[in-house]
């Protein structure tokens, strides 16, 4: 009765990635007992998930969280992904017999509107207060929470994470047309992310000329300008 309970969930994941678009990633969870895995998602991109990966560190939070199944839903908490990005999350438990089986999980990335919403703060304010709207605290707390529910995952993992949150922050302050980067603009990245002290962290050079496009000398000669002016 499980197996036939969850395949319809597997239709209705597909259903809903579909219908709701790409800034939706929809996840179905099957628990054993206390095994949990991914058995469908729609729109991984959102956190660059596959069906191979492992199961989040909140998934694992709400299904050990016994009070919390009293609920058939937790909807429209923000929870921070393993990629950086800060996204709006509904679960619902799915009960045979009052026994959870399964999970299935929506995750809003709204970044896209974020940035439009940059755009427009930028055409009616001055520089200096969109700057300071810009500085979200509650992300940066978010952020933290994050590392200590980390502690399961390698050095390396969290390295990475950090440095995708670090990377969209500045890439969402200095508002670039989305496309491949310009001479300028590469300059004005490298820039901002040495001012953050980014270039400290452990492959921090390849992160960056991937994203942009370009050589890791390329990324090196910016980062030497950038001393040079500091000075």
């Amino acid at each position: 009765m499980k197996n036939e309970i969850l395949n319809q969930y597997k239709l209705l994941v597909n259903f809903l990635g579909k219908s709701l678009g790409p800034s939706f990633e929809v996840v179905l969870h099957e628990v054993k007992g206390e095994e949990v895995k991914m058995i469908a998602i729609a729109n991984g991109e959102v956190s660059d998930r596959v069906l191979e990966d492992t199961v989040s560190s909140e998934t694992i939070n709400i299904l050990k969280n016994k009070s919390s199944h009293n609920e058939e839903s937790m909807v429209n908490h923000t929870v921070l992904l393993k990629n950086g990005k800060k996204v709006r999350s509904s679960s619902m438990l799915i009960k045979e017999n009052q026994k959870v089986v399964g999970m299935l999980c929506v995750n809003f990335d709204d970044s896209k509107f974020h940035e439009l919403n940059c755009q427009l703060l930028r055409i009616i304010h001055p520089d200096m207060f969109v700057k300071n709207y810009l500085s979200d605290v509650s992300y940066n707390v978010l952020y933290d929470d994050f590392k200590k529910e980390a502690d399961e995952d390698n050095e390396d993992e969290d390295i990475d994470a950090y440095m995708k949150k670090v990377y969209y922050e500045v890439n969402t302050k200095l508002n670039f047309p989305i496309g491949r980067p310009t001479r300028q603009e590469r300059e004005q990245t490298i820039y901002a992310l040495y001012e953050r002290g980014f270039f400290n962290l452990k492959d921090s050079i390849d992160f960056v000329s991937k994203k942009l496009f370009c050589s890791t000398s390329t990324v090196y000669r910016y980062i030497a300008l950038a001393e040079k002016n500091k000075q």
